[in-house]
């Protein structure tokens, strides 16, 4: 069978004796464009039953056009794809295995994307702002997406389904998916603040943003067309950009997350119903009365302690010596056996992946993964009382979310979603209705 599939009954022969997995890659109008607002123009499919690619035609002009072939994909039981949280969004009701996920989990690297054919370059640079993908001959995409399945083959041949890969495919790449298609609504002073090319991430004025997972620490990232939402400044105005498409922003921040998190993985102590700030000035200056210049001594000494070692005279505090305790034995692990297992996701740090480790840079980037973990488990559950809602959650910036919350949703619903936040670290609840607006209730 020649390679590109553009009749029915072309369509109708490659499926009747396909096998149940293959590989998929969306070719898209524009590569540059948010894939939330993205039209499919073709499919590559390798078949690893035929041992063949195939290109099936949707709206590319070169070829007779057939409709999206959703019935006959989803006889497939598991396609590999290179990003499962953009195939979720081209077509979310396939089952798919993130290719992405598997590299990262080996590598501790994101995928680099393959140098694309010469023809790719020229029409990219001469008409990269319109329906480029639709001007490229199919061949070429043929060409180009079979390099990039030659690349990405050895990954799909030696998989094993981990407990890691497991989480990743079930619980981020899905939860991901869901944030970066709601979008975040914008005003009119948002021009004034960010210098972006709006067609590749602004329609009815929302604007959508990306999260890259595959970082050193394994922290997440949200930066899309020149926009770093995981950074928006407080004191420029770009907050002001943004605001509630529902009734009002609702922002739950945990209450010195990472101090917490170190207690409960060390074993040490700290009071819920305290801020964590004052009980460590309680430590570091051996006093029940906290003033207010204590209180603000007390968070830089903490940054201190957590990411550059700690002090050996704040070891006689149980807090602190349970965490050097754990420190200790991380690092013990690490060199050990080669690796440590993260809490949730169970991800191996492979010493191997990492050059010039020390314990406590080891420790910071375990606290980090505990923290993402933690963070996504937590919101895969939110999705699931938000379904069917208005209410949808719109940011992700670490230790913080921010819901677009509708009134008609009822207050039970606000006091399931703060149920989960809290349920094992104390947050703080702030609403508004643009983001710089946020105020505590």
């Amino acid at each position: 069978m020649y390679y590109l599939i553009e009749t029915q009954d072309q369509l109708e022969r490659f499926f009747e004796d396909e096998g149940s997995e293959c590989y998929l890659q969306f070719i898209t109008n524009n590569d540059e464009v948010h894939p939330k607002l993205q039209s499919l123009c073709a499919l590559y499919i390798y078949s690893f039953s035929k041992e063949k690619g195939f290109i099936i035609n949707l709206d590319h002009p070169e070829a007779f056009e057939l409709k999206l072939p959703l019935k006959y994909l989803k006889s497939y039981t598991n396609i590999f794809v290179k990003e499962k949280i953009k195939a979720l969004l081209h077509i979310p009701s396939l089952s798919y295995t993130d290719i992405q996920s598997i590299y990262y989990l080996l590598k501790n690297e994101p995928l680099e994307p393959l140098p694309k054919t010469p023809t790719h370059t020229f029409y990219e640079r001469k008409f990269g702002a319109n329906n480029v993908n639709k001007i490229i001959p199919l061949a070429k995409h043929y060409e180009s997406l079979t390099n990039e399945f030659d690349a990405l083959y050895p990954y799909i041949i030696n998989y094993k389904s981990e407990e890691s890969n497991k989480w990743y495919n079930e619980i981020l790449t899905p939860t991901l998916a869901k944030m970066v298609s709601e979008g975040f609504k914008i005003n009119d002073t948002f021009n004034k603040h960010f210098d972006i090319n709006e067609k590749f991430s602004v329609h009815n004025s929302k604007i959508y943003g990306w999260y890259n997972f595959c970082t050193t620490t394994g922290r997440p990232t949200n930066n899309f067309n020149s926009v770093n939402f995981s950074a928006l400044k407080h004191d420029t105005g770009e907050r002001d950009s943004f605001e509630a498409d529902n009734d009002m922003l609702i922002e739950m921040d945990f209450e010195g997350y990472h101090p917490r998190i170190i207690a409960r993985l060390s074993g040490g102590e700290l009071d819920k119903s305290e801020s964590v700030h004052t009980q460590m000035a309680k430590m570091y200056f051996e006093t029940d009365e906290v003033d207010a210049e204590m209180y603000k001594r007390s968070k830089e000494l903490t940054f201190q302690q957590m990411y550059g070692g700690i002090n050996k005279k704040y070891l006689k505090h149980g807090y602190f010596n349970k965490a050097q305790q754990f420190i200790d034995k991380l690092w013990s692990e690490f060199n050990t056996q080669g690796y440590v297992k993260t809490v949730i996701a169970r991800r191996k740090l492979l010493k191997e992946n990492y050059k010039n480790m020390t314990p406590q840079k080891l420790f910071n980037y375990y606290i980090q993964a505990f923290e993402t973990e933690y963070n996504f488990t937590m919101l895969s559950r939110l999705y699931q009382i938000l379904e069917g809602k208005k209410s949808k959650i719109i940011l992700y910036v670490y230790d913080s979310i921010l819901i677009d919350f509708a009134i008609e949703d009822g207050k039970e619903t606000l006091q399931s979603i703060r149920e989960i936040v809290s349920s094992d670290f104390p947050i703080k609840i702030k609403r508004g209705f643009t983001y710089s607006s946020l105020r505590a209730f």
